[in-house]
C-alpha cells in the first residue's frame, strides 16, 4: 500500500465497503433469501428452480444495462461516490423491504429482491471502478485480493449475527422469525457501507466527457474505440464467460445442497460459514501470487481448479460431500473474481474507469443472465441438479480459451519489486 496515510484512508475505506458489501452477498443474494424464496414464498410449485432463475437474471439485465450510462455520468460529472452512495441507500431499503414478503408473494419476492439486487450491482460497479484511481498498477493483484479476501468477515459478522432469526430454520413457527436475518443484512451495509463510502474520494469531472452531447455519446465513442482494439472486449468475453459459471454456482449451490443433498437451512448457512473462512486465505493468497508470479498464471490454475469442484459438485454425496465442495468453493470463489478484477482494471483509461467498469457490469450481468436459465432449463429437462451443475464447466473451459488471446499490459500489472 502507499506509505503515507492520506493515501491509506482511501484504500481502507475501499476494503470496508466491500466488508459491509459482504454481508448481503451472504443473506440476501446467496444463502437465506434463495432458500426463504423457495422454501417458503413458492413452496410447493412444481417450477421453483425456474422463478428463481428470473428472478435472478431480471436484475442482472437490468443493472447491465444501467452500468455502463451510469458509470459515463459519473466520469462526467465527477459525482462517483454520491451516486454510489445512492445506490448503496436504495439496496439496503429494498432489502429491509423483504421482511414484507410472505408465502404466496412470488411476485413481490420477485420484484423486491430485482429492486435490492439492480442497486447492488450498480453500487459494486462505481465502487470496483476506485481500484485503478486509489492503487498502483503494480498493486493491483494484491489490493483486490486483499479487499476481496477481507470482504468475507461481512458475511462471518452477519453469519453470526443473524443466528437469532435463522437458528429455528423455516418451519411454521419461525418462519415469520427468519426474515429478520434481511433486515439485519440491510442495518449492516448501510452502517458499514455509507460510512466508508464517505471516505471514498470526490470525483472529478472529465472535460472531454461533458465536453460530449451526453453519456450516450460517450458510450458509441467507446464502441468506435473497440473496433481498433479489440483487447478489451475479448478480455470481457473472456471474463462474463467464467462469470456465468461462477454467478450461477453462487445462487444455486444453497438450493443443490437442499434439495440434492438434504441439508437443512442451518447446516447450509454453518457451511456458509466454513466457505467464508476458507476464502479469507485463499482470496489473499491468489491476489498474492498474482502480484508475485503473473496474474494470467495465477487465473488460468483457478480456472482449472472450477472443472475440479464442479466435477466434485456433481458427483459428492451427503454432507461430507457438502463439506468438501465447500472447502473447494472456498478456494476458487473470491480468488477468480479478485484477479479478474485486477486485470482488467490495469486495461481501462482511468480518467473513464467509472464507464469502463460500466461495460463490466453490462456485459458480465447481461451474460450472467443466460447462466441461471441455463442452469434451470437443464435441471427441469433432466429433473438432477447434479447434471446442471456439471454443465456449468463449459463456461469456464470457453472462458480459459478466449482469454488466451487477451493480451495484458505488462507495464500496468508487472510484479512487485
Amino acid at each position: 500500500m502507499p506509505p503515507n496515510p492520506e493515501a491509506r484512508r482511501p484504500l481502507t475505506a475501499w476494503i470496508a465497503y466491500d466488508i459491509g458489501a459482504h454481508g448481503y452477498t451472504l443473506l440476501v443474494s446467496g444463502v437465506a433469501y434463495p432458500i426463504y424464496f423457495a422454501s417458503y414464498v413458492a413452496a410447493g410449485r412444481s417450477n421453483t428452480d425456474l422463478l428463481w432463475a428470473f428472478a435472478i437474471g431480471l436484475p442482472l439485465l437490468i443493472a447491465g444495462f444501467l452500468g455502463p450510462w451510469l458509470g459515463a455520468l459519473a466520469d462526467a460529472t465527477g459525482r462517483r461516490r454520491a451516486l454510489l452512495l445512492a445506490m448503496t441507500v436504495a439496496s439496503a431499503m429494498a432489502t429491509a423491504l423483504l421482511v414484507t414478503v410472505g408465502a404466496g408473494d412470488v411476485a413481490r419476492g420477485i420484484v423486491l429482491f430485482a429492486i435490492a439486487h439492480v442497486a447492488h450491482l450498480l453500487a459494486l460497479s462505481l465502487y470496483n471502478s476506485y481500484l485503478p484511481l486509489i492503487a498502483a498498477p503494480n498493486r493491483f493483484a494484491r489490493i483486490s485480493g486483499l479487499a476481496w479476501g477481507l470482504s468475507y468477515l461481512g458475511s462471518i459478522a452477519c453469519y453470526f449475527l443473524t443466528l437469532p432469526f435463522t437458528r429455528g430454520g423455516l418451519g411454521p413457527d419461525n418462519a415469520a422469525n427468519f426474515t429478520g436475518a434481511f433486515a439485519v443484512a440491510a442495518v449492516f451495509l448501510a452502517l458499514i457501507g455509507l460510512p466508508a463510502a464517505l471516505f471514498l474520494p470526490r470525483g472529478v469531472p472529465n472535460p472531454e466527457a461533458r465536453d460530449s452531447a451526453g453519456p450516450y455519446r460517450r458510450i458509441l465513442a467507446t464502441f468506435r474505440e473497440w473496433r481498433r482494439d479489440r483487447n478489451v472486449p475479448k478480455f470481457l468475453l473472456a471474463y462474463y464467460l467464467v462469470n456465468d459459471g461462477i454467478v450461477t454456482a453462487t445462487f444455486f449451490t444453497a438450493l443443490t445442497f437442499r434439495k440434492s443433498y438434504g441439508m437443512e437451512v442451518q447446516e447450509i448457512l454453518a457451511l456458509t460459514l466454513v466457505l467464508q473462512v476458507v476464502a479469507i486465505p485463499a482470496t489473499i493468497f491468489f491476489g498474492w501470487l498474482g502480484g508475485r508470479w503473473s496474474q494470467r498464471g495465477a487465473t488460468n490454475l483457478v480456472l482449472v481448479l472450477w472443472i475440479a469442484v464442479l466435477i466434485l459438485m456433481a458427483s459428492a454425496e451427503g454432507r461430507d460431500g457438502a463439506i468438501a465442495v465447500t472447502l473447494a468453493l472456498g478456494l476458487v470463489l473470491g480468488s477468480t473474481q479478485s484477479l479478474f478484477r485486477s486485470m482488467y482494471a490495469a486495461l481501462v483509461p482511468i480518467e473513464r474507469a467509472s464507464e469502463y467498469f460500466g461495460f463490466h457490469t453490462f456485459v458480465g450481468r447481461a451474460s450472467a443472465a443466460f447462466g441461471p436459465l441455463a442452469f434451470g432449463l437443464v435441471s427441469a429437462a433432466t429433473g438432477s441438479q447434479r447434471v446442471a451443475m456439471a454443465s456449468l464447466a463449459m463456461f469456464f473451459i470457453s472462458g480459459g480459451i478466449v482469454l488466451a488471446f487477451v493480451r495484458t499490459p505488462e507495464s500496468r500489472i508487472r510484479k512487485s519489486k
